[in-house]
């Protein structure tokens, strides 16, 4: 089963998530509903908000809904930032990992006084079989679909198109295992404690995670690079014999090595077949071990990260802490709009899963929904209020 959701561009490229192919026109009835579910949502659940250290410090910034990116903004307090996310119940909310002098200013005359270190992982960019059965394809002009690869204009009528990617248990736990392998080689390559490290469910299609250790605060675009680099794993071409540790007395010093020579030495020991190449072992422990990360983000020192607690423009979830990954149901857990039932106007949307529950198809159909599953399909504008 799937989970529709969108693409999660992230507002340091560009001025709205969706501003690379266009903002998705709503009417007011099915503007006014979105602002009221996730009015409702802030007011019963603000105290979920979780915000970083030095609040005063960060910048800030929103997306109404049927609008564009307001950033530059800045908060004495927690309790200032909360009102201010009341009063505009914004479609996504967004928190700097950086510190600043003066976090309202333009970027050039900020500040920057460093930033914690943060990663983005996103099932989309993980390779899975379940991505032929659950991704499509549809046109923003007259809502006709069809199965990937996107075709840069609609076979139907010539309009533009847009992905719908949706979820399954397999992808978000190929992310989740992703994310893991990012917390294994902070915690055994870097020395980081696990109590520095914060795990959070993006909210849509990944987790994200935020590290707490004053060694990475000042590193710079390029220093952040070669940790992004170091985790997504060695190029595979050409060759990497050199990461075998040395022979000595007839076997691999296995412990005495470290990063991915140790990590090498470690898997061609408990891997080794007669007949395969050490080419081919090298690069069966890297293609095990890297993690899929979106490097762009990792490397923005300007970046401002969804902040914790507050919902997702597209799909209506939570971006919420994991405190268990073993415990933790992305398909569930974090779908925390009201059960309120909504008649809707669907023209297109393909079957999905929610809170233990399934949802569609849906084809040129009206529908009695309850308020969460409703989202996704409201703001994409391939359904409205009836």
């Amino acid at each position: 089963m799937l989970l529709v959701s969108a693409i999660d561009l992230g507002p340091s490229t560009h001025p709205h998530p969706q501003a690379s192919r266009g903002w998705v026109t709503l009417n007011s009835t099915t503007l006014a509903f979105l602002r009221q579910v996730y009015r409702e949502y802030y007011f019963r659940h603000a105290d979920a908000i979780e915000f970083p250290d030095d609040v005063d410090a960060r910048e800030f910034g929103y997306i109404p809904f049927g609008g564009y990116m307001v950033r530059h903004l800045s908060f004495k307090s927690e309790g200032e930032a909360i009102a201010e996310i009341l009063r505009q119940s914004p479609s996504s909310a967004y928190c700097s990992n950086a510190r600043y002098e003066h976090p309202a200013a333009p970027i050039e005359e900020k500040g920057w006084l460093g930033a914690e270190l943060i990663f983005d992982i996103d099932a989309t960019d993980i390779p899975t079989q379940c991505k032929k059965s659950h991704d499509v394809w549809y046109c923003e002009k007259c809502h006709f679909s069809g199965k990937q690869p996107r075709p840069q204009k609609c076979t139907n009528c010539d309009g533009p198109t847009a992905d719908i990617h949706g979820t399954c248990e397999v992808c978000l736990g190929a992310a989740r295992a992703h994310a893991l392998r990012v917390i294994d080689f902070l915690t055994t390559d870097f020395g980081v404690t696990h109590e520095a490290i914060r795990l959070y469910f993006s909210g849509n299609r990944g987790y994200h995670l935020q590290v707490y250790d004053e060694r990475f605060y000042l590193l710079n675009q390029l220093g952040r690079a070669e940790v992004a680099g170091y985790i997504m794993g060695p190029p595979s071409p050409g060759d990497q014999s050199f990461l075998l540790p040395a022979k000595q007395g007839g076997s691999p010093p296995i412990m005495e090595e470290a990063g991915w020579t140790r990590r090498v030495g470690e898997h061609v020991e408990a891997q080794r077949e007669p007949g395969r190449s050490a080419k081919k072992m090298i690069a069966d422990t890297i293609a095990s071990q890297m993690a899929r990360i979106d490097a762009s983000v990792t490397t923005d020192i300007h970046r401002i990260f969804r902040l914790a607690g507050t919902l997702h423009g597209t799909t209506g979830m939570s971006k919420m802490r994991v405190v268990s990954a073993d415990n933790f149901n992305s398909l569930k857990d974090p779908v925390v709009l009201s059960e309120r039932r909504v008649l809707i106007k669907v023209d297109f949307y393909p079957r999905f899963r929610m809170n233990d529950r399934d949802f569609g198809p849906f084809s040129s159909e009206t529908a009695e929904l309850p308020a969460y599953a409703a989202v996704p399909m409201l703001t994409r504008g391939l359904a409205e209020v009836a």
